[in-house]
């Protein structure tokens, strides 16, 4: 197979010279080429991905959460075998795919390995994801953003941010939205929603596996609906990075509709999304193709 890597410039702490570095050997091992480094938005990156797949018979990603999601809604995945090496942040996808190692030991599992195909959430018929949620999410996400505008990278600006956003702002007075929600055209009410998590997989960045029953080839939609108390929450999100998380009600189904009382943002792959009180969620089975 013809193999190249389409690398996020901005994805992650490393500098673009220490990419090149990083994915010296991966690029030698998959004898692949290495474009996007020199891109500089993300419509130039987009882009560059659609051009580079065109030339292609595995597309190698490069980045965190948000370039996998940037590269799934920018190429024909219906035609395109993609493959994931994890080089941002939180790397929810490395965990779900159970990747170990370097990123070179990585490449040799990708070369090596066989075409998986994968479901993807519709969401609001805008974009394609792995993972979503609508609530507190989305805030600790833009929090993240602020301070990473202030320098502070990785884990650091998630773990200023998580707390500022429990303690703070959302625990407010009528901050916490009830929701009317759908699943399958099945009706549910529910209170003071903290975090609404629609996924595909069990993880968001750093090996918290908060939907431990979710899975990527099942073709269902796995939906968590927490309104825990604060300290609850609190204790949920603590074994989140341990034994999985324990709080909230799971639900499976194949189209989710999600109406709230008051405005919340939408958390996509890692990334805020669009801002709203009605999001519609639907799965797409065998819709992406990983090698791995």
């Amino acid at each position: 197979m013809r193999y190249s890597i389409i690398a996020n410039p901005v994805a992650g702490t490393l500098n673009i010279d220490q990419k090149r570095a990083v994915l010296a050997a991966p690029a030698a091992l998959l004898n692949a080429d290495i474009a996007g480094l020199d891109t500089t938005t993300a419509q130039e990156f987009a882009r560059c991905a659609q051009e580079t797949a065109a030339h292609c018979d595995v597309l190698a990603v490069a980045g965190g959460d948000g370039t996998l999601s940037e590269i799934i809604n920018s190429v024909d995945t219906a035609t395109q075998t993609i493959a994931y090496l994890p080089l941002g942040s939180g790397n929810a996808m490395g965990y779900a795919l159970k990747y170990k190692g370097s990123p070179a030991d990585i490449a040799v599992r990708i070369r090596d390995g066989g075409v998986s195909a994968y479901d993807l959430i519709q969401c609001d018929n805008q974009k394609r994801a792995f993972m979503a949620s609508i609530g507190i999410d989305g805030l600790i996400i833009r929090l993240r953003d602020q301070f990473r505008k202030q320098g502070l990278c990785g884990f650091k600006s998630y773990f200023k941010a998580i707390p500022q956003s429990y303690f703070g702002a959302y625990f407010g007075k009528n901050s916490r939205p009830d929701a009317r929600m759908a699943i399958d055209g099945h009706e549910i009410q529910v209170k003071k929603v903290l975090s609404l998590i629609v996924t595909k997989q069990p993880y968001f960045g750093f090996g918290m596996e908060v939907a431990p029953k979710a899975r990527l080839d099942d073709r269902r939609l796995h939906i968590v609906c927490i309104n825990s108390t604060q300290w609850q929450s609190v204790i949920g999100w603590a074994t989140a990075f341990t034994i999985g998380n324990r709080t909230g009600r799971h639900l499976t189904g194949r189209k989710l509709r999600v109406r709230l009382k008051q405005p919340s943002i939408l958390q996509i792959d890692g990334d805020a999304g669009w801002h709203g009180d009605a999001f519609d969620f639907e799965v797409l089975p065998r819709a992406l193709r990983i090698k791995c």
